[in-house]
């Protein structure tokens, strides 16, 4: 199985990050974007030392970020921390969809924001949910608790043996 894997909120620690850098959580997510924009895509050393959330006992066909941060930051990163070798595709910002750079690349992308997990699978890109407290609402739905393949493969094949994935506005009610 052709595994893919986002980065922050799955594999890098943002918010705990994030925390120690600006001693608190803005309110609302336009702050979080503008000091993200602003202040840490101009600063290496946020995106090197973000602390390790998951090793991964696979290794993906890629992994696929919406960092607006120099993309050797990513890579860098990810080398430092021994994570597996496989291609870095990089979307500038989450205004963009990750599905270009995704199709035909994997049967399955994991990922923690809602926002993505519902735009790729509405779009046909098979996509788990990582949970975590800010995702928590959705339900139980392709959701998954680790980053093991043996978990990861089990939710797969649920959510195709449901049909959850060919008709997933239909589970989502969007």
């Amino acid at each position: 199985m052709r595994i893919s894997c986002d980065i922050d909120g799955c594999l890098a620690d943002f918010e705990s990050g994030y925390l120690k850098r600006f001693k608190k959580w803005p309110q609302h997510d336009w702050a979080v974007t503008r000091n993200v924009t602003y202040v840490l895509s101009k600063e290496p050393d946020f995106w090197l030392n973000l602390p390790v959330l998951n090793n991964l006992n696979i290794t993906p066909v890629c992994y696929c970020s919406a960092r607006i941060n120099k993309a050797e930051w990513t890579s860098t990163y990810l080398d430092m921390n021994g994570f597996p070798k496989a291609p870095l595709y990089q979307i500038p910002g989450y205004r963009f969809s990750k599905a270009t750079a995704l199709r035909d690349r994997c049967d399955v992308h994991i990922e923690d924001s809602v926002k993505n997990f519902i735009d790729l699978n509405s779009k046909g890109i098979p996509c788990l949910l990582y949970n975590n407290k800010v995702n928590e609402h959705l339900g139980p739905i392709l959701r998954i608790y680790s980053l093991n393949l043996e978990e990861i493969t089990e939710a797969y094949y649920l959510g195709k043996s449901l049909g959850i994935f060919e008709d997933f506005n239909k589970y989502f009610e969007l």
